[in-house]
Order: C-alpha cells, then structure tokens, then sequence
C-alpha cells in the first residue's frame, strides 16, 4: 500500500479493458477532434525522419519485419466480422492463391470500409511475384514449425525482393518477440505498421510495445496514428497518450486525453484519479477537490437524479475518499477534510441521517466511545438503529483522520488514529513510516520512535532515512546510545553527510566521548572549509580553539601513518558533583559573558551596517539564542494553556549548518551543559539575571538577533520563528512592554511579509484593542497597510468598519452620558486618561470615514467628517478628505446635484490649501500644489493641472529628502496630459529632465 494516493493501483480499469470494449458513445465520439489534430500535427511525421536502430545483420541487409499470413485477421478484422469474411473469400481463390496462380475476379464488390480494406489486402495477394509466393509459403510453414531460423532467412529474402510485404514485416517481428528480443520485434512491427497505415489497432499495438521499452517518441507517434486512424475514437489509444503525456511532465495535453476519455466514459474512476493527478502536478489542487466533490455530490444526491443522469454517476468509496482526503491534506485545509471524511464515511456506512455526529468535536463517532455518545441520546427507533450500523474506518482513511486532527494540533485524537495501525495485521509498513514522519516533523519524537521502530530498515526503501530519523527522534529525547548507533549506521553508509557528522559530535559529547566528538567537528570544519574556500568565506570559528593552532603556533600535523590510529572515545563522563555542577556553571557564566562583551565590541560597526561585523555578530549570538533556549523552565508547560511556540526540542524548521555546529561547539566550551534536562528542573539562582546577563539584555539580543536575520541574512522565516520563541519565554511575556515589543516586531516582519490578510490584520487588531481610543495607535493603524490594491482592499474590508463603528459608538456613549448603545465596544479604556471627552474624537472619525470612503460609500463618509469638522475645521486633513469625499460623490452616477457637490468638494479643498499653508515647509508647499494639481487631472481640467504640475517641479531644487519629493509623480503626470495632447516632444523632455535616472 502506497502512501500516495495518485500511485495506488486503485480504480485503473480503462488500461485493462479491450480496444472493443471501449468504443466511445456516438454522441461524445468526436468532442475533441481539434485538439486532437493538433496533437497529431507533432506525431503525423515521415518515415525517413525516424531514427530506428537495427541489429547489425539487420544492417547489412536493411530489412525490417512482422507476423505470419495466417494471423492478419487478427489485425484486420473484427471477430464480428469474421462470418462475413469467410463467405466473401471464396475458398477455391485461396486454393488458386496457394499454387502460385491468379484468382478470378469478383462480380460484387461491397463498398463498405472493412470490404476495402480485406480487398486491398488480397489485391497485395493477387499482385505478388510467383517466386515470392513461393517464398513467403514456405516462410510461413517454417514459422508454423517453429523452425525460426529458416523461416528468418526467408522472410528476409521476401522483403529482399518485395520491401513492402506487410505478411513478412509482421511475421518476422512476431518471432524476435516469442525470442525475447522486444527492441527487434519493435522495429518490424513499426515498419509494417508503415506499410498497412489503415490498421488503427496494430498502430496501437506497436505504441504499447514502443511505451513498455522506454520509446516514448516512437510510442506518440504511433498513438497519434492509431488515434487518427479511427477518427478520434479510439479511447484506448488517447488514455495510454495522454499517459505517456504526464510521464513526460507535459500536463496540458495529457489534461486534454485524460478529459476526452472522461467525457466518453463518466463513470470510469480510474479516468477520474488520472485526471485529478495532473490538476495536482499543475497546482489546481482546488480543481481535483472540486473534481472529486462532485463525484460525491452526485452520488449523495443520486435518488434526485434524472434517469439519463443515474447513468453517468461515477461510484464514490473508500478509494476516491481516500484521494479526496489526500487533497484536502495537501492544500493544509484540515477542519474541511475533517467534515468531508466524516459526511462521506456516513454515507458509504448508510448513515447519513445520524447528523448529531456534526455537534461531537472529537471522532468518537468511528470507536468504541459512540456508544457512550449515543447513549446519553433520547432512546429512539433512529438511535437503536445506530447502534446496530457499522462504524469502522478502513486503516487508510483512518490514517488520513489522524493526519488532519496532528494538522489541527490534536495530538491526542490523532494518536488515537495511528494506535489502529498496530493493530492490522497485513503488512502496512508504508503507514508506519508516514506516521512516524508526521509526528517527528510535529515534535512529538517519543510518540514518533514507536511507529519508526515498527519498520525494517534493510527492507524499507527509505532505510537510510529511516535510521537517519530513528536517530534524531533517540537525540531529542535523551537516548543518546541509541542515536549513536543510528548515526553511526548512516555514517557509513554516507561518509560525506556533514548534517550527521554534526549531530553524531552531538551525541558523542553526552556519551562523553569528547575526542571522538572533537575529531567529527575538525573534520566538519574542514569540509565546510573547503566548499566554502571558493568564496573565500570559510568560517575559521567552526574549528576549536586548541584546533587552529597547537602549542608552537603551527598548524597540527596530519596523522600520516599506514594504518591510521582508531579515534579514542575517552572515558565516560561521569556524573557531577553538587560542587562541579557549581564549577560548571560559574565556567558557562564565564563563556556567555565572554561571547557578550565580543558582541558590544562588534556593536558600533554593526550600526553602521558593516557585513562582517553584522555576520559575526549574528554568529556569537546564535550560540547565546540556542543555549537559552536549552532551559526548559523557561518555558512552562502549562496544561491550561496552548501550545504555539518552539522549544529546543520542538524545532519546527531544521537547523542550519552554523547554527548546529554552534550547538555543539557551545557543549566543547561548556556553555551548554550535557545535564541540561537536570539545570531545567532546577530552580534557577537569580530572579533578574541568568548566566551573568540581566533578562533585559537576553531580550536584546532576541530581538536583535531575529531582526538582523531578517534584514542581513533574508532569513525571514527562521527569524519569525526566534520571535515566537521569545514570545513563550515565561520570563519575558511576563513583562507586558516586552510582549508588546515582541508582537510589534512580528507586525513589522507580517509586514514585510506582505501577509496583509491574516498577520498584519491580527496584530494591528491587537494595539487597537489594547490601546482603545488612543490617537497614536489610529494613526498607526493607518500606517501599516502599503499603497497596494491588495492592502487597500484589506484596510477597507467590512470587519474593520464593523470594529471602527462598535468603537465610535463606545467613545459616542462618553460624549452623551449614555451608558449603552446598541452595538457599542465594551469600554477598557481609562476615561479619564483621555484628553478631551467632550469634543468628536477627530482620528477615530478620520479612519473611519476613509474606511467608508474606501468602500465608495461617500454619502456616510461625509456625515462623519462633517462631524469632525464641526471641532476640527482647521485640520487640513480633515478639510482635504471631505473635500474629496465630496468631489467623489459628485463623480457617482446617481448623485443628486453633481455641481454643487462639486462646488463643495472644491470650497473644501481650497480650505485645505489656506490652512496647509500656515508655517509650513517646502514640503507641504509642495504637497498643496500636488494635491491640487492632481485633483483637477481627475476632474479632466488638464490646463489647469498642467499650472500646479509645473509649480510642483519646480520645488524640486529646493527639497532635500527625496523620500518626500513628489517631482518624480507630478512630471510622470504632466507626460500623460502631453502624450495625449500629442505634444510628445514637451514630454519626452521632462522624462529626460525628471523620470531618467
């Protein structure tokens, strides 16, 4: 059984079936016939242009080959047709035809296509020279005696004297073939097929043959003729094309076979999964899911069905679950793939009417626990009946069940799914391997040993990797004998695996075998070193101090004798004292701070974004990050509270290489303890500082840490990940300025992420609700969606005007002393922290207005900045946002008085301009005359445009930021208005002037 759905022999019924049995409905016989043609356009080439290698006797002769006289019919003719044949084919011609003598001719001739073809056929008989008459009978009675040799060298001489006897072809390969040589019979079949192009069914036989030897071309082009042959109908032909088709990656013409055979043969399932694997291999995942929706949904529906309609339902079992549920997995729609197994087992079980399952959270529904569940039900005749239905899953789809609640994070209800798997007694190995990989790449590596270890290694294709993981999953939970003999097992198997040479130093320095350890990190540094040396970039730090030089200053000396010296693993280490765990810790104090004050030496030229600098410094501190994150306590494990961050053994991304030479290197220096489990447990000595460093610094150096990951290494992903460490750190999220410093650098990231729709939304949700009414954070608010349609579109969305309103209308219950109003947000803020409550809260109106406005809702818009121009009437902001709420409004097809409303939009504006004015700087000159400028573009007064365009530009001698100067968008503007005005040389002056760089 094969984890993947797509490669299960499951449903495959069309590659089975006869070329008879699968001619197509007249009604869909030709649907795709122009597709087809093109297709065929590639296939449909000489002979000449076909490069086909012969054997060398082969060579010599040039002659090709093919099967017996005898059995042409099989190729030719139907069995439907073989009365009729025999009729017409008067037996004394056949007789005549024997001894070398002309047959007579026939008085009827029918005019139907097989009538043609057999007449065509006896014509090539009847035209044939006496000597190769003679010749080719006693050819066929040496094949009939299997005399091969002698019947080889007279077809040979057949074709000799006659090239284009189809008989002899056909014979000579049917003979390489019962020989065993396929390539041979192959190349004969194919050259006949050549000489007899009518035979659509011999075409397909040679394309089956090309296919089975690797000749995919070869296999196209035959296809392509079968298929042409019998007017596009034969569906046999298209299923095995459009399959070479997704061998060869070439998804929309297999998409196009695997779609005509469909439509001829609806209710084929086999057709079916073909075609939901290319829409997978093209990444239309939703399109297979819908493929296979409707499947259900027809079968669920099926008594609703028109007559005509029942005929064309494909069966829908454990099989297409099967895939249905894969799919959903794919795409991580787990809550989804939950309900849709659940409604389809129901209906295969003929239960689809017990939907109280629907109010159960768990999967009670497929165990022992439905019976408690259906107990506590009122006693019914539909309970009673429940009671008795069967309820079992089968292993594969109840792995599946599991595989999407470990996707939703329920590790119970999921383990509960895999623990059937020990059950079964057939040989499921393949189960046991992806369950074991899907709770190891969860972090649940204790859970995930006890299905690894039910594999086999040396019968499992994946062995070396399974070991590989059976030694990771040993590492993470302490078993370090174990790892030891897993990593050991790779090692050997691949010597040059740095990954595990990294880890097996690990392992080697919790068994205490520090030389061994020692030599496995000299030898990684060497070979990091050296693909590292093009680039000049080798990092000296992965080696050990005492490692780069020895006492004298010189390199050390390579070990040069013949039979080199077995590494010594050293004595064990053995178990520390009260009084050497003190020793140890005091040495780890040491180290960190050491590490530390290198860290403020690098700090200046980090500031001043030196590369090298930033890069050592992001390398000492990788080493401070990963023993942190070795202290458990740090990390509570609270029953009542969720899960979301990564510890040190629940490492969601692998570490890179560095990062996991540091781990180790942290161990040789005793900065990380090898009784790490023990210091977790403990209580730790200082309530202000650890290992020296005070937990400000140690929530700098995360911060910083991830911050430069994400700016200088473009590591973003892993830098998010050290943010949510840092966020389950008991220690830091205790502090509330520190949370929040974290959830506003994981905005920050969210941001540049452009993940405007869910991480950007939930943390910027966040400051609004911890900071209700406060002016800053509105502006904030505004501040965190990008100038993109996408994020224009997220700010404008309906569930931040539902939160903006529920807010105006708690700060609306402060201005008029009412205590509640319908729909309000409940009130946290401190009232009498706000500054005024008896003015219009001026920033809440503003946003919420442009979120109106976003949504061309003008009319609302404007009722509430008309409310904050009531207090606010001197805000140029408030003053140009009307006005153009206003100018808006005028420009909608059902306004009302479109000039007066423009007339207002305008006064406004103007407003804005007279108080933008006062103590203002170039910049707001600037910004005025842009505005203007820009708003008389849209209103299509070009002229007067064209004046503020041109007072913009010539601001720009005058700005110093450029950030701020709009030149560049006002003279981009001003080339529009001349392009269109066909004064193409006054814009192609200022692009020279402004717009080239």
């Amino acid at each position: 059984m094969s984890s993947n759905v797509f490669e299960n022999p499951e449903g495959d019924k069309v590659n089975s079936s006869k070329g008879k049995d699968l001619a197509p409905p007249q009604s869909a016989g030709n649907v795709f016939a122009d597709e087809d043609e093109d297709i065929n356009a590639d296939d449909n080439m000489d002979l000449d242009d076909l490069n086909i290698e012969l054997s060398e006797d082969d060579q010599e002769r040039q002659e090709p080959f093919f099967l017996s006289s005898d059995d042409d019919g099989e190729y030719e003719f139907n069995e439907d047709n073989s009365d009729e044949y025999d009729e017409e084919f008067d037996f004394k011609d056949a007789l005549r035809q024997a001894g070398n003598f002309k047959s007579k001719n026939r008085k009827r001739k029918s005019t139907n296509a097989a009538s043609w073809k057999r007449r065509q056929m006896r014509s090539n008989l009847r035209e044939l020279d006496p000597e190769v008459r003679g010749l080719l009978s006693q050819a066929n009675e040496a094949f009939v005696r299997n005399d091969f040799q002698v019947a080889l060298n007279l077809y040979r001489e057949v074709i000799r004297k006659d090239n284009k006897n189809f008989s002899a072809y056909k014979t000579l390969g049917e003979i390489y073939k019962q020989q065993g040589k396929l390539n041979e019979c192959c190349n004969y079949w194919f050259l006949a097929a050549n000489i007899n192009q009518k035979d659509g069914e011999f075409w397909a036989s040679v394309a089956q043959l090309s296919a089975q030897l690797g000749h995919i071309d070869q296999a196209l082009f035959c296809y392509g003729k079968a298929i042409q042959v019998s007017n596009h109908k034969d569906m046999d032909s298209i299923l095995g094309r459009a399959k070479l088709y997704k061998e060869m990656k070439r998804y929309g013409r297999a998409l196009e076979g695997f779609q005509k055979v469909h439509l001829a043969y609806p209710t084929d399932t086999g057709v079916i999964k073909e075609l939901a694997s290319v829409y997978v291999e093209q990444k239309r995942i939703n399109d297979a899911i819908k493929l296979y929706m409707e499947v259900l949904d027809m079968n669920i529906n099926y008594d609703n069905l028109t007559k005509s309609e029942k005929k064309n339902v494909p069966k829908f079992s454990w099989s297409e679950l099967n895939i249905l549920t894969e799919l959903y997995t794919s795409q991580h729609s787990y809550e989804i793939g939950i309900r849709i197994l659940k409604l389809s087992a129901r209906w295969i079980q003929n239960r689809i009417q017990e939907v109280w399952w629907d109010d159960v959270d768990d999967d009670s529904e497929f165990d022992s626990r439905r019976i408690q569940i259906l107990e506590k039900r009122t006693f019914d005749e539909q309970v009673q009946e429940a009671m008795d239905k069967a309820y079992e899953l089968p292993i594969d789809i109840r792995f599946k069940l599991g595989a999407l609640r470990l996707g939703l994070g329920q590790k119970d209800e999921a383990i509960r799914h895999f623990n059937y798997l020990k059950e079964e007694e057939d040989n499921i190995e393949d189960l046991y391997w992806d369950a074991g990989r899907l709770l190891e790449s969860n972090g649940y590596y204790r859970e995930a040993l006890t299905f690894l270890s039910m594999c086999d290694p040396e019968n499992h294709e994946e062995g070396i990797q399974l070991v590989s993981l059976l030694g990771k999953c040993n590492l993470e939970i302490g078993d370090y004998q174990e790892a030891a003999r897993s990593y050991e097992t790779v090692l050997g198997a691949d010597p040059k695996n740095v990954d595990i040479k990294v880890a097996l130093a690990e392992v080697y320095f919790h068994l205490g075998f520090i030389g061994a350890s020692q030599l496995l990190l000299k030898e990684v540094g060497e070979e990091v070193g050296e693909e590292q040396a093009g680039e000049g970039t080798r990092p000296s730090s992965l080696l050990l101090p005492q490692q780069q030089e020895n006492e004298n200053g010189q390199a050390p000396v390579l070990d040069l004798a013949l039979i080199k010296t077995r590494p010594s693993y050293g004595n064990r280490l053995i178990k520390l004292s009260d009084e050497e765990k003190i020793e140890f810790e005091n040495n780890a104090k040491r180290k960190v701070l050491e590490i530390y004050h290198r860290m403020e030496r690098l700090e200046s030229a980090s500031l001043l974004q030196e590369r090298v600098a930033i890069t050592a410094w992001i390398r000492l501190a990788s080493q401070l990050v990963d023993m942190f994150m070795s202290v458990r306590s740090f990390f509570p494990r609270d029953k009542n509270r969720e899960f979301k961050g990564i510890v040190l053994y629940r490492r969601k991304k692998e570490m890179g290489i560095d990062e996991r030479m540091a781990r180790v290197l942290n161990l040789h220096e005793g900065i990380t303890s090898n009784e790490s489990a023990q210091y977790s447990r403990s209580v730790l000595t200082s309530k202000t500082d650890y290992r020296g460093l005070d937990y400000n610094i140690w929530f700098k150096i995360f911060v910083q840490y991830a911050l430069l990951l994400a700016k200088f290494e473009d590591n973003l992903e892993y830098a998010i990940q050290i943010i949510h460490v840092a966020a389950d750190v008991s220690v830091f999220v205790q502090d509330k300025n520190k949370e929040m410093t974290l959830k506003l650098v994981r905005l920050m990231f969210g941001i540049a992420q452009r993940d405007v729709n869910s991480t950007v939304m939930t943390y910027v949700r966040f400051f609004l609700s911890a900071n209700q009414f406060s002016p800053f954070i509105y502006k904030f608010f505004m501040c965190c969606f990008a100038s993109s349609a996408e994020s224009w579109e997220t700010f404008s969305n309906y569930n931040h005007q539902k939160f903006f309103l529920r807010q105006l209308k708690a700060f609306d219950s402060i201005l008029t002393y009412q205590k509640n109003i319908t729909g309000m947000a409940t009130i946290t803020a401190d009232v009498k922290s706000i500054p005024s409550t008896n003015r219009e809260h001026a920033e809440l109106l503003y946003v919420y207005a442009n979120l109106l406005g976003g949504s061309r809702s003008y009319v609302s818009s404007i009722v509430y900045l008309n409310r904050a121009y009531k207090d606010y009437n001197r805000d140029p902001m408030i003053c140009l946002v009307l006005g153009l709420a206003h100018v808006h409004r005028s420009m909608q097809r059902l306004s009302s008085n479109r000039h007066m409303q423009l007339l207002q939009g305008v006064s406004y504006i103007l407003q804005y301009k007279e108080h933008r004015s006062k103590n203002s700087t170039v910049y707001e000159l600037q910004e005025i005359e842009y505005n203007l400028g820009r708003l008389f573009h849209m209103l299509g007064l070009t002229t007067l445009a064209v004046n503020f365009y041109e007072k913009v530009l010539n601001y720009q001698a005058k700005i110093d930021d450029l950030d701020y100067d709009l030149s560049m968008e006002a003279a981009y503007n001003l080339t529009l208005i001349y392009n269109i005005n066909g004064n193409s040389r006054l814009a192609r002056e200022i692009t020279e002037k402004y717009l080239v760089v």
